[in-house]
């Protein structure tokens, strides 16, 4: 069964658990980071299903290498994911019953088939259960939902005329990164402070090309202006140094090195230099007295872990530490679903890693992991160089692994507080919209449109009342034609609700903006379709009456019921479904707005022969904008990637015919 280490996947192998007879079925398999040496499958006795399918395993069967297993239930869908360092002394101990772990019965009694995949080293075998596990999604494997990347910020030192910038991927670039950090918000509030400290520049490199004067920041004493050449390299070299030292924790070297200088720029009689260099350290003190945190000098790069559990739930946390400081953290939560702690964090920390911008040169958990050294061997490749993963048993690595452990707990309680309220408000809206069931998971629907144009319809969710990003849509209106909303939700009702049917998907409460009307229009949607178990709701927004010096409260019309439902407006009821109609109108905004900016580039330039949205981005890259293109040269337009002297005669024509009749129809 084992192949050649190296060799390409040569085939897939079906084998009954009865019989040893393989038929070769066809090859190709390229999803997987890894080269894989073979594939085989047992097929359990259908008539041992939900029985001690295990039991009919033939061992012999079973490739004596490393490598993943598949288990799949009856519809052949895969339920767990697992590796192993030899894959047949792994599935023994599932047939001699060895195995304690207890999630081992569930997938007995749903197990069909099991499916190995072999690889040459434990370290592919790791990297192919992670592959496996975000493609195949099984019931019983941990996975981390929550795959928002973290902010770095960026540096490029190779540049001329470097700028600050906030990234959430690090790329081999030559520039300099430093993070992650958790908070976004934090992270720029921070540039903010550096840029007024820092004077480098703020414009994009497009903008300081074609700067003419100094912008702003300049005449607020926040830009050296290198755009319009009032710095040279050498002085702005010195500004980044310092900026990178900042970032870098060596605070007090900053410090020394600023005062060095003010005092040299003072004895040398250059008294507005000194008075700069003077601002700028008194701003520094400043900030590291707002912002000093326990450092450990001379500690390396390291994230640290820590855990909490509580009955089946779990929570980790992770704290950054770089420079010797603590830069912040971010916790996870999951429900094990009976997944021993030890597996689940293991393969918690591989898909964090492959999300994460940075590998730290150390990271600290608070478990003995088994695959630890393969684990670390895959972070170096990741990082360029070593990784080590410890858990530490006693000193100052144990106290931070308990530090991050206790912020787990803290997490956790907050998390678990938080719940607590948002099923208190969720009850509170059964009750007084008088609904059958607590709505869990909550949508809302907006059309944002102007006179019919570029119309668009937005739906954002809300699940246990909090914003469920990851299911809002939006839709192009596609039917209607003319100013008819009425119609224009039926048509994004029908297209959300249709397929919500047939996937099986649908909320607990369907949320529409308007009122009797759009409310109707929501019934008779869900006539058509015959859903009967979803809640309807329409929510008509406050609003001042001047004719009667009065004001409008926000109201919520529901079937069966002429007069809406008015609540105290104050209550957590109208605040949390007005928040949620808010995010439905903010997002149909955004959308409608992006449609009439990419309308408006298509009529002006794409409308040229030979330009299409990509020189048009080009142009307006280089140029600012259509009216700065009409005026520019032929020479000009030339100058720019991608356009020839002969488009560019074509364009100047476009735009001095265009002128051209402009002024006829003025004259007239």
């Amino acid at each position: 069964m084992s192949g050649a280490p190296g060799r390409a996947l040569k085939g897939r192998r079906s084998m009954c658990g009865r019989c040893a007879n393989m038929d070769a079925m066809a090859p190709t398999n390229n999803r997987y980071p890894v080269t894989l040496s073979d594939v085989a499958s047992v097929d359990l006795p259908k008539e041992n299903a939900g029985g001690s399918v295990l039991a009919c395993l033939d061992l012999t069967t079973v490739p004596a290498t490393p490598g993943c297993y598949l288990m799949r239930d009856r519809a052949d869908k895969v339920i767990y994911v697992g590796k192993a360092k030899h894959l047949r002394n792994r599935l023994r101990t599932y047939v001699n019953d060895q195995d304690s772990r207890h999630m081992v019965k569930f997938l007995a009694q749903r197990l069909a088939r099991v499916e190995f995949l072999i690889t040459t080293t434990e370290k592919e075998a790791l990297l192919l259960e992670n592959s496996l596990i975000k493609e195949h999604r099984p019931r019983y494997n941990v996975r981390l939902r929550d795959d928002k990347t973290y902010v770095s910020v960026r540096l490029a030192v190779q540049e001329a005329f470097p700028r600050l910038m906030v990234v959430r991927r690090h790329r081999r670039d030559g520039a300099c990164y430093f993070g992650p950090y958790s908070s976004a918000q934090a992270v720029r509030e921070t540039l903010r402070t550096i840029n007024r400290v820092f004077p480098l520049r703020k414009c994009s490199d497009s903008v300081m090309r074609n700067r003419t004067r100094p912008c702003l920041y300049y005449q607020m004493g926040e830009c050296l202006a290198p755009c319009v050449g009032l710095v040279d390299q050498e002085t702005y070299r010195d500004v980044v140094k310092q900026v990178v030292m900042l970032l870098e924790g060596r605070d007090d070297q900053l410090e020394k090195l600023l005062l060095d200088e003010m005092n040299a720029q003072a004895a040398a009689l250059e008294f507005e230099k000194a008075a700069v260099l003077r601002d700028r350290l008194q701003a520094l003190r400043h900030t590291q007295e707002r912002q000093r945190t326990v450092a450990l000098h001379g500690a390396p790069d390291r994230d640290v872990f820590g855990l909490y559990e509580q009955g089946r739930y779990l929570e980790i946390m992770v704290l950054f530490y770089r420079g010797g400081k603590m830069l912040g953290g971010r916790a996870f939560s999951f429900v094990r679903t009976e997944m021993p702690r030890e597996e689940l964090f293991s393969s918690f920390l591989l898909q964090y890693y492959a999300t994460t911008p940075s590998v730290p040169a150390e990271v600290l958990t608070p478990l003995e992991l088994e695959d630890a050294e393969a684990l670390a061997s895959v972070l170096s490749d990741q990082r360029g160089s070593k990784v080590t993963i410890h858990a530490p048993q006693r000193g100052e690595k144990r106290a931070l692994v308990e530090i991050a452990s206790r912020n787990a707990r803290s997490s956790f309680e907050e998390k678990r507080l938080s719940e607590r309220a948002h099923r208190d408000v969720l009850e509170q809206i059964r009750q007084a919209l008088h609904l059958r069931e607590i709505p869990a998971r909550m949508e809302c629907f907006d059309i944002s449109t102007i006179q019919g144009e570029k119309a668009v319809g937005a739906m954002t969710t809300f699940t246990d009342g909090a914003p469920d990003k990851s299911r809002y849509r939006r839709y192009t209106i596609r039917q209607v034609q003319g100013q008819d909303d009425y119609a224009m939700l039926r048509e994004v009702l029908l297209r959300r609700y249709r397929r919500g049917v047939e996937e099986h998907d649908l909320p607990n409460l369907s949320v529409v903006d308007g009122g009797k009307g759009q409310l109707n229009v929501a019934l008779a949607v869900f006539k058509d379709l015959g859903i009967e178990d979803v809640a309807i709701v329409s929510i008509a927004k406050a609003r001042s009456l001047r004719e009667e010096g009065g004001h409008s409260p926000e109201r919520f019309f529901v079937p069966g019921r002429k007069n809406p439902i008015i609540l105290p407006q104050d209550s957590p009821v109208v605040h949390t479904l007005a928040r949620l109609r808010d995010e439905a109108h903010r997002f149909g905004i955004t959308y409608h707005r992006l449609r009439r900016t990419r309308s408006t580039v298509r009529t002006r330039l794409t409308e040229i022969p030979g330009v299409g949205a990509k020189r048009a981005k080009k142009l307006l890259t280089k140029l600012g904008s259509a009216a700065r293109i009409a005026q520019a040269s032929e020479e000009q337009i030339a100058a720019v990637p991608g356009f020839s002297a002969s488009l560019a005669k074509t364009i100047k024509t476009y735009f001095d015919a265009a002128k051209m009749q402009a002024d006829q129809r003025e004259d007239s």
